[in-house]
């Protein structure tokens, strides 16, 4: 049996975070105090700083205006609707490229919805030649000699956040250039990143593999130089693989035949637990459901978050700490360390309340529970097909006319 602890945490940020600190040594990486934090109140400050024209015209730029709203989506710090919602409100239809990338986010999160544990595994047979190698440490480490691959592990292993544009470079120089296995790859992608999702995280690599996508992604050095303002090329003595046109980059990167079917990667099953024979209801917080405004926590219940080892026992600091500032201004939040089931049973809880999610870890959890999922908004109310979910062009065709629609004056 697993002890628990019930955690106070701290109102003062230093103090939060070096508290934190010491309920989990084992946990590695940079710690917050220069950086992001946690909580509703930066989300409302984020959002309220958007600046959704300079966005739409640089937002491709490593030093462009991007909003740093993924850790705060990413924890229900702000809910994807009501972002939405305040873009549209305040810049109409000239926001529609900031509008067009938040539906990504509903878009990876509608397949994770619909396939579960399967967007682990490829979701369709690679439409070029990839190879499955293990992720090499030099590359984890930041050490592949190349100055713009290895500035952006730099910044992947001290902040926890890299550009979309650079993760994008980043993952197709690992998945084409170095013929590693996407999986691998991608799992320790998101072990490091603050806004780590498994939907956003595991489906984009799979775009870039061309195993979620009609055509692999790869660039060259005239596109990176672009964004990057030749920030890594300058100076760089290092024999450049992107130096090419695309042609010519196509014939290096994928000279063998592609698989004829998608690849199925093992799930490790759940612990099973004997059903509670409790009847106290409970609200159990999860970490997609970060807001003191989240209407769960108007229930006549108590509220239960728990850091339970099955998921966070390999977070980097920065998560838990970044966790930790969101559940300091939801006041009547019981915060627990160790195992969910045990903290559950102790407070002879029979029945749960949360918010519904995708993630299979967090419902296998609750499994030994009578549990009830309240559902989350989409985006649009609109049904879509297997198909409309294949692709989000398609996708986009169905939801984007019903999103950017205007009522009548």
């Amino acid at each position: 049996m697993t002890s628990t602890q019930k955690l106070n945490i701290p109102s003062d940020r230093v103090e939060r975070l070096h508290y934190i600190k010491r309920m989990f040594p084992q946990a590695t990486g940079e710690d917050l105090s220069n950086s992001w934090a946690g909580g509703r109140s930066q989300a409302l400050s984020k959002l309220h700083s958007i600046d959704a024209p300079s966005y739409a015209r640089n937002r491709n730029f490593i030093n462009g205006a991007v909003t740093h709203l993924s850790p705060y989506l990413r924890y229900g710090c702000l809910s994807l609707n009501e972002t939405f919602a305040a873009v549209k409100a305040k810049f109409g239809l000239v926001g529609e490229n900031l509008l067009m990338q938040l539906a990504w986010r509903d878009f990876w999160r509608q397949v994770w919805y619909a396939n579960g544990d399967a967007i682990f595994s490829e979701m369709e047979a690679p439409k070029v030649g990839i190879d499955y190698a293990p992720l090499n440490d030099f590359v984890k480490q930041g050490n592949t000699g190349l100055p713009c691959m290895d500035a952006f592990v730099d910044e992947l292993l001290t902040t926890g956040y890299m550009h979309n544009h650079a993760r994008m470079w980043f993952a197709s120089y690992v998945v084409h250039h170095l013929k590693t296995d996407w999986r691998d790859a991608a799992d320790w992608f998101e072990s490091k990143l603050l806004d780590g999702d498994f939907a956003s995280n595991h489906l984009s690599w799979q775009w870039v593999a061309s195993t979620f996508s009609s055509k692999p992604y790869y660039f060259n050095k005239e596109n990176l130089g672009r964004y990057t303002g030749e920030k890594y090329c300058t100076g760089c003595t290092a024999k450049c693989p992107f130096d090419t046109d695309y042609e010519t980059l196509k014939e290096r990167l994928f000279t063998q035949a592609p698989a004829s079917q998608a690849k199925q990667y093992l799930i490790t099953p759940p612990l099973t637990r004997p059903p509670s024979g409790h009847t106290a209801v409970a609200v159990y917080v999860h970490d997609e459901m970060l807001s003191a405004t989240n209407p769960l926590l108007n229930q006549p219940f108590p509220k239960i978050f728990v850091f339970d080892p099955e998921i966070y026992q390999h977070w980097p600091l920065s998560r838990l700490q970044f966790i930790a500032d969101s559940l300091s201004e939801m006041m009547n939040v019981e915060v627990w360390l160790g195992d969910t089931y045990e903290v559950l049973m102790q407070r002879a809880v029979g029945k749960v309340i949360s918010q519904d999610t995708p993630n299979l870890k967090v419902k296998q959890l609750l499994s030994s529970f009578s549990t009830k999922w309240q559902p989350v908004p989409k985006l649009a109310d609109v049904e879509l097909s297997e198909k409309r979910l294949r692709r989000y062009s398609r996708y986009w065709e169905k939801v984007g006319p019903v999103l950017l629609a205007t009522k009548a004056t």
